[in-house]
C-alpha cells in the first residue's frame, strides 16, 4: 500500500468525509433510550454483535466480490452484488441510507473527477458499492479498504452513543479501543465467506430500527 493510497484511505474514513453518516444511528438510538443500550459494556456488545453478525456477513464479503468485479470490469456482478445489498437492507431507514450515502459518496467522487459508468444509477447505488469503486480507483487494497469501513462504522456508532448519553471521551475511546480485535477477525472472516454463507438477519437490530422510523423524539435521521 503505497503513501498515497494510505492518505486516501484515510479521507475515505474521516468522520468529516461530507456523505452525511453522521446523520444515521441504525437503531442506536432508539436501542439506547428505550431498550437498555446504556452502559459502555453494553454499548460495545451491541456495536461487536451488529459488526460481526451483521456486517462481517452482508457488507464485506459483497465488497470483495463488488470490489474484484470492479478489477474485472464484470459489470452484471457488479449490478447483481449492489442489488443484493439493497434487497438485503431489512427496514426502510437502513435502505434509505444505504443509497443515500451511495449516492452522496459517488457525487463527491464525480466533483474530484473521478466519474464512472460501471456503477449505473446513482440512486440505486449502495454505500458498499461505492466504497468499494473508490477504493480500487484509489489503489487501495481489499483488505485495507474493509477495514476502513468496519472502523468508519464502529467509530460513527460510537459517535451516535456519545451524543445520546453522557458516554465521556474516555469512555468512548476504551471501546474503540476493546472493538479493534473484534474489526480484525470481522474482516478476516468476511472476505473469505462463500456465497452460501452470506447474509443472515439480526431480529433484534431490524426491531431497533423499524421502531426507531417512530420514536417520538430523536437526534437522528430516519
Amino acid at each position: 500500500m503505497t503513501s498515497l493510497s494510505l492518505l486516501r484511505l484515510l479521507n475515505l474514513t474521516s468522520p468529516a468525509l461530507p456523505i452525511g453518516a453522521f446523520a444515521y444511528s441504525q437503531g442506536l438510538e432508539w436501542a439506547i433510550e428505550k431498550d437498555g443500550v446504556d452502559t459502555p459494556k453494553a454499548i460495545q456488545d451491541w456495536i461487536q454483535h451488529v459488526l460481526s453478525e451483521g456486517i462481517g456477513h452482508t457488507d464485506l464479503p459483497a465488497m470483495q466480490r463488488i470490489y474484484l468485479a470492479i478489477e474485472a470490469n464484470d459489470t452484471e456482478a457488479i449490478h447483481y452484488w449492489n442489488h443484493w445489498l439493497i434487497a438485503s437492507r431489512e427496514t426502510q431507514e437502513l435502505s434509505d441510507e444505504d443509497r443515500n450515502l451511495g449516492q452522496s459518496l459517488l457525487r463527491l467522487l464525480k466533483q474530484q473527477g473521478i466519474a464512472s459508468q460501471v456503477l449505473g444509477d446513482q440512486g440505486q447505488i449502495s454505500m458498499v458499492s461505492a466504497w468499494a469503486y473508490a477504493s480500487v480507483v484509489w489503489e487501495i487494497p481489499l483488505n485495507n479498504a474493509a477495514l476502513g469501513f468496519c472502523w468508519s462504522w464502529v467509530e460513527n456508532q460510537i459517535a451516535v452513543a456519545c451524543k445520546v448519553l453522557p458516554l465521556g471521551q474516555t469512555n468512548a475511546q476504551s471501546v474503540l479501543l476493546a472493538l479493534m480485535p473484534a474489526i480484525e477477525h470481522t474482516v478476516a472472516n468476511g472476505l473469505l465467506l462463500s456465497d452460501d454463507k452470506m447474509g443472515g438477519s439480526l431480529p433484534g437490530w431490524v426491531m431497533a430500527s423499524v421502531a426507531h422510523e417512530t420514536q417520538y423524539s430523536r437526534m437522528f435521521r430516519s
